[in-house]
C-alpha cells in the first residue's frame, strides 16, 4: 500500500502547475491522491438583519459552490482517467493555512504537495502566506513547487 497525498488546489496556475509536477515527478503506484480546496466566500453580505440581500447572498454561495465543484471535479477527472486513486475535500475557513495541516493530519497524509504564488516579503507580511504556514505546522514533510520563471527573450 502506498502513501496518501494530499494536494492543495485552488484553481490557480500555480495550483495547476503543481499538481502537474506531482503526477509526473512524485506519484507512485498504489498512492492516493487527497485533493484538498478551502473555499473562501468573500461575499459582501451588504446590511446586517432585515436589510441584508438575503437572496442575493445565497445566489452568490451557489455560483462559488458551483466554481469549486467544476474547478475540483478537472482535477479529479484526470486523476479518474489515469486510475489514480482519490478523494476531494471540500474545506470550509478563513484560514486555508490551518484547514490543509488539519485535513492533512485528520486523513493520515504522509506528504502535502501546493503551489506558490510567489508574494514578496511585504506583500506576505500583510497577507500572510498559505504555503509558510503548512511549512510550519505541518506534522508531515510539504512540497511547495515553484513555477520556474520564464527567461525575457
Amino acid at each position: 500500500m502506498g502513501r496518501i497525498d494530499i494536494i492543495a488546489i485552488d484553481g490557480s496556475p500555480q495550483s495547476r502547475y503543481a499538481f502537474d509536477w506531482y503526477l509526473e515527478n512524485l506519484y507512485r503506484e498504489g498512492n492516493t491522491v487527497v485533493l484538498a480546496h478551502v473555499v473562501e466566500y468573500g461575499i459582501n453580505i451588504g446590511l446586517p438583519g432585515i436589510a441584508a440581500d438575503v437572496e442575493g447572498i445565497c445566489a452568490a454561495v451557489k455560483r462559488k459552490n458551483d466554481e469549486v465543484e467544476a474547478m475540483s471535479e478537472e482535477f479529479m477527472s484526470i486523476l479518474r482517467a489515469k486510475t489514480i486513486p482519490a478523494k476531494r475535500l471540500i474545506l470550509n475557513g478563513n484560514r486555508p493555512g490551518e484547514e490543509i495541516v488539519k485535513a492533512a493530519a485528520d486523513e493520515g497524509a504522509e506528504l502535502i504537495i501546493m503551489g506558490t504564488r510567489g508574494l514578496g516579503k511585504i506583500r506576505r507580511t500583510f497577507l500572510g502566506s498559505v504555503s509558510e504556514h503548512v511549512i510550519h505546522h505541518a506534522h508531515c514533510p510539504v512540497t511547495i513547487v515553484r513555477q520556474s520563471e520564464k527567461p525575457s527573450p
